[in-house]
């Protein structure tokens, strides 16, 4: 039987593994704040590797049935940002352009070795507290016409307690 942990499970020991904190731990929710009865503005950011940056709503706290939020910046400069239906395991089954998050503004940028991505969610009282961050394979960005996405390198899900701003619980999955 291998020892390697199943796709639901959190690796143990992840704050001693310096490989797994080069990607996960340097993906970060910078900023987020309610900035109107409706509106939620969020930022994200991590290592700017020529890979998406992603972070997802939850109904349950797993990927599959989660709306995204997808940004990156081709190796030619342009920036991007899609909303993702997260459907099921496979690629075909991750929808662009669907999803239940309505998106208000939105920017994606680099800066000093790092992109950063920040949006408002609008026409939602309080987003779903289950959040996932994913941090996509070094130089496999969306491409149209499809802008499907390829499988993330790893991702993170989270408990975020609005109220007080901290997270309640975080597991590591890759």
């Amino acid at each position: 039987k291998s020892s390697s942990p199943s796709p639901k499970e959190p690796k143990k020991g992840i704050l001693n593994n310096p490989k797994m904190m080069d990607n996960v731990f340097l993906l970060f929710l910078d900023q987020y704040k309610q900035t109107g009865a409706s509106e939620w503005s969020y930022v994200l950011s991590a290592p700017n590797s020529n890979a998406y940056i992603g972070m997802g709503f939850s109904p349950n706290g797993q990927m599959v049935g989660s709306s995204a939020i997808v940004g990156w910046v081709g190796s030619d400069g342009t920036p991007a940002m899609k909303k993702y239906y997260l459907g099921g395991k496979n690629s075909n089954q991750v929808m662009p352009d669907q999803g239940n998050l309505e998106i208000g503004n939105s920017t994606i940028v680099t800066f000093s070795s790092r992109i950063y991505m920040a949006f408002q969610l609008v026409n939602t009282d309080t987003p779903d507290s289950l959040l996932i961050y994913s941090f996509g394979p070094q130089n496999q960005i969306p491409s149209p016409p499809s802008f499907r996405l390829t499988q993330h390198s790893d991702y993170v899900s989270t408990v975020l307690n609005y109220a007080t701003g901290t997270p309640l619980q975080t597991l590591i999955f890759t």
